[in-house]
C-alpha cells in the first residue's frame, strides 16, 4: 500500500500568555455597510471566540499575546481571515464581508456529485477526520453540508461546506467547529491537502472519571505528535523528549526491463545513520520564532512510543513493534517555516508529512494550542 503524502496546513498562531489584552471590532456588510449579527470570530485552533451582536460589535478577550489568524464566519458570507499581532492590536477593527455568489449548478463546468456523500462520505472522513484510534470516538454532527466535485482531467477530488464542520470528540473530550477552507486529494500524486479555521471548546461533564480521561488521552494524543516535535524543536529539547533525527537521501533509480520497451524509476532511499541535533536544522529568527530548514528528506523518530496497531495493519511488512517514525520533507529547501513556542508553523504547504504523521495528523488527534501537558 502506498503511503499517503500528506500537506498538513496550520494556520498562523502565536505563543500564549496571561496578558488581558482585548481586541474591539465591528462586522458589517460590504455591500450595504450593514451590521452583521450573530457572525463567529475567533482566533484560529484556540478556544478564544465571540458570536458579533445586534450592531455588529464584538469582544474578544483575553488576547493572548503573539500572532494569530483572525477569523469571521457566518452562513452567506465568505469566511474573512486576517493577522493579528497582540503587541499592535488595532483600537476598533471594522471587518467587512462579502456575500457569497450562488453558484448555478447548470452552468459550473464541473458540478457537485449527485449523492456525493454516499460515494464520497468515507473517503472524506477516513482523510480529513482519519482512522487512528480516537477517530472511533468521532462524530461529524452535520455531513449534510459537505459537497463533493471529482475532476475527471486532474484525477482530483474537493471537498466544500456550506458552513463549518461541526464535530464531537469523545476521545479527547473536545468540540470543534472546523471552517474548512481546502480540501483536495489527487489522486495520480496521492498528494493529500486540507486547510481549515478550527475553534475548540470543551465538552461539558460532571463526571471526574471522564475528565480523567480525556486528559489521559490528551496526553497520549500529545506525546509523539507534530506539536509535540515543533515545541521540542523550538525549546532545543529534541533529544531530551526522546527525539532521534536523522537525514535521507532520495533518489531516483532508473529499472530496464527485457519485456517492454523503455524505462521506469523507483525511489532508492539512502538513509544517513548518523543522529542529528535541533541546532543543525532550527537556529533562532528572533526572540519568539525559530527557523526550520533542512535538505532531501528528514527521519523523525519518536523513541518512547510504539506505532499502533491501527496504523501497522495499513502497511505492509511492518513488524509487530516499532517505534513511531515519521519522515519531513520540505520541496523547496531555500524556504524557512517558522516555528513558534506553542508548536505552531507556517507556511504548512512548505512542510510534507510522510509515515506516520501522515496517518495521524487529522482532525481526530487535533489538540488546540493552548494545550499543556498536565504533570
Amino acid at each position: 500500500m502506498k503511503a499517503t503524502i500528506l500537506l498538513f496546513g496550520l494556520m498562523l498562531c502565536g505563543v500564549f500568555s496571561n496578558a488581558q489584552k482585548v481586541l474591539l471590532g465591528t462586522i458589517l456588510s460590504k455591500d450595504s455597510k450593514l451590521p452583521i449579527a450573530s457572525a463567529s470570530i475567533f482566533l484560529s485552533n484556540t478556544s478564544i471566540g465571540a458570536i458579533s451582536k445586534d450592531n455588529g460589535g464584538f469582544v474578544l478577550q483575553p488576547f493572548p499575546e503573539g500572532r494569530f489568524d483572525l477569523v469571521v464566519s457566518i452562513i452567506g458570507y465568505e469566511t474573512y481571515t486576517t493577522t493579528v499581532v497582540s503587541n499592535a492590536i488595532p483600537t476598533n477593527l471594522t471587518i467587512l464581508l462579502t456575500p457569497k455568489v450562488k453558484e448555478l449548478q447548470e452552468v459550473i463546468v464541473t458540478p457537485y456529485e449527485k449523492n456525493g456523500w454516499e460515494k464520497w462520505g468515507d473517503f472524506f472522513m477516513e482523510n480529513l477526520i482519519g482512522k487512528t484510534p480516537n477517530a472511533t470516538a468521532c462524530k461529524l454532527l452535520n455531513k449534510e453540508v459537505v459537497h463533493f466535485r471529482f475532476d475527471k482531467k486532474k484525477n482530483m477530488l474537493n471537498a466544500y461546506a456550506d458552513e463549518p464542520l461541526h464535530l464531537q470528540n469523545k476521545a479527547l473530550g473536545y468540540e470543534l467547529k472546523y471552517d474548512l477552507s481546502v480540501f483536495e486529494f489527487n489522486f495520480t500524486t496521492k498528494i493529500f491537502f486540507y486547510q481549515g479555521y478550527p475553534l475548540f471548546s470543551q465538552l461539558a461533564t460532571s463526571r471526574k472519571r471522564v475528565e480523567d480521561r480525556w486528559q489521559r488521552n490528551r496526553a497520549e494524543t500529545y506525546q509523539g505528535s507534530l506539536m509535540h516535535f515543533m515545541r521540542s524543536l523550538y525549546r532545543n529539547i529534541l533529544i531530551e523528549e526522546g527525539y532521534e533525527l536523522r537525514k535521507i537521501i532520495r533518489n531516483k533509480e532508473k529499472q530496464y526491463s527485457s519485456f517492454f520497451s523503455g524505462s521506469a524509476s523507483r525511489n532508492v532511499d539512502v538513509l544517513i545513520n548518523t543522529p542529528l541535533n535541533g541546532d543543525s536544522i532550527a537556529f533562532a529568527i528572533d526572540s519568539t520564532t525559530v527557523g526550520l530548514q533542512f535538505n532531501n528528506y528528514l527521519q523523525v523518530v519518536y523513541k518512547w512510543k510504539y506505532m499502533p496497531e491501527s496504523y501497522r495493519l495499513t502497511q505492509r511488512g511492518m513488524g509487530p513493534k516499532q517505534p513511531m517514525t515519521a519522515e519531513l520533507f520540505m520541496p523547496d529547501p531555500e524556504k524557512v517555516v517558522a516555528v513558534l513556542a506553542n508548536g505552531s508553523y507556517f507556511s504548512g504547504k512548505d512542510i510534507l508529512n510522510l509515515g506516520f504523521w501522515a496517518w495521524s495528523e487529522k482532525l481526530s488527534n487535533m489538540l488546540p494550542l493552548d494545550f499543556k501537558l498536565s504533570k
